[in-house]
């Protein structure tokens, strides 16, 4: 049998773990399997423990994202190898696809799979379990004395493969209140992102590749959900759910009175050139926000990351224009940080550019990230950061390391040309906003609590004086606010 994990990754959301779902679904009528998931269970590490002796695991398959869940996975990945080291440890997601030296150096990983796992997970255990060529399997890698590394997979049409096993986990666990509808549920209708911005484990991964769902599957699935689960809100975690218009408006037109809210990311340029009668349709099928990479207020910058296509700054500014006038909440997050020559003057410009969007459209939410550096070694963004002295660790256990678990929440990384003043001026920035336009995604905010923020926040907005804002601090904390994040809300 085998055990399929998804490590705790957040402390305050829960969502449809969906990657471990469709190998679940390629192992459907061929192996069992059990889901495991450390976001609804919180002793994953006993309930893996009970599972292996009761059922006889044999395999155990991690889905793996920097950041908390890599801590998690590493925790429990050590613990199988110290108690059960006949069973086989299999890693995929980002980190083994960016990282795969490094992971199956542990000791304690037998294989990573590095692209889609639905057809290359269940050929990976056949190949175990009769004695078979493992070299012959693409889009993996293993330890034999030296690592190996098998032909790259194909891009897998979605249209292709098995449909989800939602009767595979507790769906009415992973339903919870959003700001899109007081029934939400996550969705996966794509696969990859046609662009390559440097700062992206997408583009590092996919290579440019994308393939989606048919319109009309999505809207089947979608409804199927509504029927079910009584849901009346989707958050489509897709890397690029815009990337074909056609799909969108298929897809819009047949959600209209439908009854049910939904969020999507896309990329400004591409949003912008849709005609209006596909914005029109996105409003009347229930669209309510899109998430946007506006990234930065220079074009330089904006070179630096690859971002391609025709994005500009001016892109982001006629957007956010287009999008008040249709009612859809646009949010916009922002990589700031990059090494550049002169930090300081960057942020003063991206502190002002957001200023001119939160004018243009008050509604605009605005999400700031700092940029830590995904290993992208084509990106001319990893290679400027390269040339400032970063470096990964060589080491997996090294990740468990405090500074390393902070380096992928994007808040304060792990970046030699960014010196502690740099990241207090972000986060004061990030604090004066947050107080000024109190996100509407927060749903613990009541109509006081905003007046309250805005009190402390409007005056030092409309002076500009970021610093020593102990008392917005202070308030923001005490109201645990939670800005929105590009994973949801």
């Amino acid at each position: 049998m085998i055990a399929l994990i998804n490590a705790k990754a957040t402390s305050w959301h829960r969502r449809l773990p969906l990657a471990i779902m469709a190998i679940g679904a390629s192992l459907e009528g061929r192996f069992p399997y059990v889901i495991l998931d450390g976001n609804v269970d919180p002793d994953l590490q006993g309930t893996l423990h009970s599972q292996i002796i009761q059922n006889n695991i044999r395999f155990v398959g991690f889905s793996v994202m920097p950041g908390i869940q890599l801590a998690h996975s590493i925790h429990l990945s050590k613990y199988v190898r110290a108690q059960f080291p006949e069973v086989k440890i299999i890693w995929g997601g980002y980190f083994p696809t960016l990282h795969t030296e490094t992971v199956l150096s542990s000791g304690y990983v037998d294989y990573a799979i590095r692209d889609q796992g639905d057809t290359s997970f269940v050929q990976l255990i056949e190949c175990l379990i009769t004695g078979g060529d493992e070299s012959s399997i693409v889009g993996i890698a293993y330890n034999d004395g030296s690592i190996r590394y098998t032909q790259k997979q194909q891009l897998l049409d979605p249209n292709s493969l098995h449909r989800l096993p939602y009767e595979s986990v507790s769906v009415a666990k992973y339903i919870e209140p959003t700001y899109l509808g007081s029934r939400t549920i996550n969705y996966h209708s794509s696969v990859g992102c046609p662009f390559l911005c440097g700062f992206c484990a997408v583009a590092a991964s996919y290579s440019a590749r994308w393939k989606g769902l048919s319109a009309g599957t999505i809207l089947e699935d979608i409804l199927w959900l509504r029927d079910r689960y009584n849901i009346n809100a989707v958050e489509f975690h897709d890397n690029n759910f815009f990337t074909a218009e056609h799909r969108t408006r298929d897809f819009s037109d047949g959600m209209a009175g439908k009854g049910i809210s939904w969020w999507g990311e896309g990329r400004p340029d591409t949003l912008l050139s849709y005609d209006d009668a596909t914005w029109r349709s996105m409003k009347r099928g229930g669209c309510k926000m899109i998430f946007f990479g506006a990234e930065s207020s220079s074009q330089t910058v904006l070179d630096l990351m690859d971002k391609g296509g025709t994005q500009t700054p001016d892109t982001v500014l006629s957007l956010a224009q287009l999008m008040r006038a249709y009612g859809i909440v646009p949010e916009f997050s922002f990589v700031l940080g990059t090494p550049t020559a002169n930090v300081d003057a960057d942020l003063d410009r991206d502190f002002r550019y957001i200023r001119r969007i939160k004018k243009i459209n008050p509604d605009s939410e605005i999400i700031l990230y700092v940029y830590s550096p995904v290993h992208f070694e084509q990106a001319d963004l990893f290679k400027a950061a390269q040339a400032h002295t970063f470096a990964y660790p060589t080491k997996l256990d090294d990740w468990l390391l405090p500074q390393w678990q902070l380096h992928d929440l994007r808040k304060n990384p792990v970046t030699p040309w960014l010196t502690p003043r740099h990241i207090t001026r972000i986060k004061n920035f990030e604090r004066v906003l947050n107080a000024r336009f109190p996100t509407n995604s927060d749903l613990k905010l009541t109509a006081v609590h905003r007046k309250l923020l805005k009190a402390l926040g409007s005056w030092r907005y409309a002076l500009s004086l970021f610093g020593a804002s102990y008392e917005v601090a202070l308030a923001l904390r005490l109201l645990r606010y939670r800005q929105p994040e590009i994973e949801g809300f």
